[in-house]
Order: C-alpha cells, then sequence, then structure tokens
C-alpha cells in the first residue's frame, strides 16, 4: 500500500513537471502562451513534405505526437514522435528535438519552436541533409 502511494506521489510530479515545459513559457508580448493541443503543418521549406499533417502536443510526455499524416516523405509514420524534449526557453519558445528522418532509424535534430502567435508557431532548425529547416505550424481550432 504504501509503495503504491509513493508511486501515484512520483507520478503526479512527472505531470506537473510535463504541464509546466509546455504551458508556462511566454510569447514575445509577455502573454502565457500554450503549446497543447493540435497542430497543422502550413509550410515546410525546403522539403515541403507532410503540408497538412497534424501533430498533438500531449503535456504529460512533452512531446508531439503525428496524429494525422498527409502524404509522405521522410519515412515518417502515423502515431510517430515527431517533437520530443519538449522544453520551454528563455526566449518565450521551446526548444525540441525534431523528426527529421525516419528511413533509417530516428533521425532527430534540435530544433526551436518560435511562438507568432496564440495560434501560429515556427519551427527551426536543420533537416537530415544539414539544410535550414522552416516549418510554419497553425493551431487547429
Amino acid at each position: 500500500m504504501k509503495f503504491i502511494k509513493i508511486l501515484a506521489l512520483v507520478f503526479i510530479g512527472f505531470s506537473f513537471t510535463g504541464c509546466d515545459a509546455i504551458q508556462k513559457a511566454t510569447n514575445s508580448t509577455g502573454s502565457a502562451f500554450s503549446l497543447t493541443g493540435k497542430w497543422t503543418l502550413n509550410s515546410n521549406t525546403p522539403e515541403n513534405v507532410l503540408v497538412g499533417s497534424v501533430v498533438t502536443v500531449t503535456p504529460l510526455l512533452s512531446e508531439g505526437r503525428l496524429s494525422t499524416m498527409t502524404g509522405s516523405g521522410n519515412c515518417f509514420r502515423q502515431s510517430d514522435v515527431v517533437w520530443k524534449s519538449i522544453a520551454s526557453d528563455n526566449a518565450g519558445g521551446f526548444t525540441i528535438s525534431n523528426l527529421v528522418s525516419g528511413c533509417s532509424g530516428l533521425n532527430f535534430q534540435p530544433a526551436s519552436i518560435y511562438v507568432m502567435n496564440a495560434n501560429e508557431i515556427r519551427v527551426t532548425g536543420k533537416n537530415a541533409s544539414g539544410q535550414e529547416l522552416t516549418q510554419v505550424w497553425q493551431r487547429v481550432k
């Protein structure tokens, strides 16, 4: 019985830690911002793959999972974790490990999420070829 109580407390502690990383960042206007929810990919340069796909961000796990996949490219599969280790940064955005390819194992690259407004974010980093990557995501309402 004591073990179950301790396990429950540990679980609750991790739950609050995950929520904090995704919900307490502030954007450039200083207002609170939550990354939690669904995001649709509107543009993806230079590759232009997976446009229209949806990522669902879960605060408990601090990850974004591909929940709806449009088209194909870079060997992604529906339900792949495409953003992991989501953490707020000091600039009001987030840092992530961004899945850039699933072709020969999972290739994650460091990336940043910039909050443009309450309904738009930009992910910047490198793609699997080392080129600059910019993705524009819109919140699903």
